[in-house]
């Protein structure tokens, strides 16, 4: 019976939690537009390994470059292209990387930034220990014997301007995995916990450049909104309005910094304007903006949101009859 009012109670709190969780998030907009405040195409050359684990300097090397990838507004240089590249000059890129070389890659390639480093530190352990291997009312039954494997990668990572040859960052970053193995099963040996490792790594990289060289805005068209605490909270999404209509945009500068100028612009089917907004943001700023349709024709229109004179995005909707 206790277990039961403990279980109800613990339903209750959890229940409580979710709901003013819900009552104090608001909702991101359904589009995400990230803004270079550069172009930034980057070749991520091999990293030197000081550690005693042979090879870890590429599984890191490979990770970063993917995390690179999977980034909005980061163009990647093949690797295949830059390892052949720089073999056919003659050129290599494994050991400090002096101003000059750095300024030849980037002149070769026509990348604007180069990502580099070492591993200095890989630390692998197992330590005895014990797991749950059955479980009653939520609670451990019985515990059977197991082994916790670690691994731990530690780099620094350095980002390199491709004209100057200087060094813009320089970053101490660690990773971390482990595993709990019961007894009597094979562990399948470090090699996977270094790798997520090095992703762990990688996350941090791209969250560094993202910051540093990008911005980020969210948007969305809806018919209706209603404002919650700070922000604001679309409803019924969409790109075609009656005629006649409001045409509401709520945007979200998730990722500006303090001062950045917001212009917006409204056009009609002859690619006239039709609105115009200029705007000084803020970091977490939300805005609401209105285009009154009333006396405006049927046809395609096109919302325009430019960051600092660079274009963020491009939205087409269509107020129908």
């Amino acid at each position: 019976m206790e277990d039961k009012t403990a279980l109800l109670i613990a339903l209750a709190v959890g229940i409580i939690v979710i709901v003013g969780l819900l009552f104090f998030v608001i909702p991101e907009p359904g589009e995400r537009a990230v803004i270079a405040t550069e172009r930034l195409d980057i070749a991520v050359l091999a990293f030197r390994n000081s550690s005693s684990w042979s090879g870890v300097q590429e599984t890191v090397r490979g990770r970063i470059e993917t995390g690179l990838v999977n980034e909005s507004g980061i163009h990647v240089y093949s690797r295949t292209q830059l390892d052949a590249l720089l073999l056919e000059q003659s050129l290599s890129a494994t050991g400090l990387l002096d101003p000059a070389t750095a300024v030849k890659i980037g002149s070769l390639t026509g990348v604007s930034k180069l990502v580099t480093g070492s591993v200095y530190a890989v630390d692998t352990s197992a330590e005895a220990t014990t797991a749950c291997a059955r479980w009653e009312n939520g609670a451990c039954a019985e515990t059977v014997p197991a082994t916790t494997y670690a691994a731990k990668i530690s780099a620094q990572v350095e980002v390199i301007d491709a004209k100057t040859g200087q060094i813009e960052q320089s970053m101490d970053v660690d990773g971390s995995d482990s595993s709990t193995v019961l007894q009597g099963t094979v562990f399948g040996g470090f090699d996977s916990l270094l790798a997520d490792s090095s992703s762990e790594i990688a996350s941090e990289v791209a969250g560094n450049l993202t910051s540093n060289y990008t911005r980020e805005v969210r948007y969305g068209l809806y018919e209706d909104v209603e404002t919650k605490r700070n922000g604001y909270v679309g409803k019924n999404e969409t790109r075609r309005f009656a005629a006649g209509s409001d045409v509401r945009l709520v945007l979200h500068y998730t990722r500006v910094r303090d001062g950045d100028l917001f212009d917006l612009d409204w056009t009609g089917p002859s690619g006239e304007s039709v609105g115009h907004v200029e705007d000084v943001v803020s970091n977490g700023d939300w805005s609401l903006q209105t285009l009154d349709a009333a006396a405006l024709a049927p046809g395609r229109y096109v919302v325009t949101g430019t960051l600092n004179g660079i274009v963020a995005f491009q939205e087409p909707f269509t107020l129908v009859p």
